[in-house]
């Protein structure tokens, strides 16, 4: 598990955010924004190889 701290965070967050209301999507520094904070939501929520998997879900309601 990578650690960073929140300041790097909140910058990752709002660089991803600047590409994204740009357009500019296709393109490397996109993809490891992205992929850094889509592994820190899973961090954050803790999400298993399981539910990655779809093998266990959580009912609704």
């Amino acid at each position: 598990m990578s650690m960073i701290d929140a300041n790097t965070e909140h910058q990752a967050v709002t660089r991803l955010f600047e590409l994204s209301s740009q357009g500019d999507v296709d393109n490397l520094e996109f993809a490891q924004l992205d992929a850094l904070i889509y592994q820190r939501l899973q961090q954050t929520y803790h999400v298993s190889e399981a539910d990655r998997s779809g093998e266990r879900m959580l009912p609704l309601g």
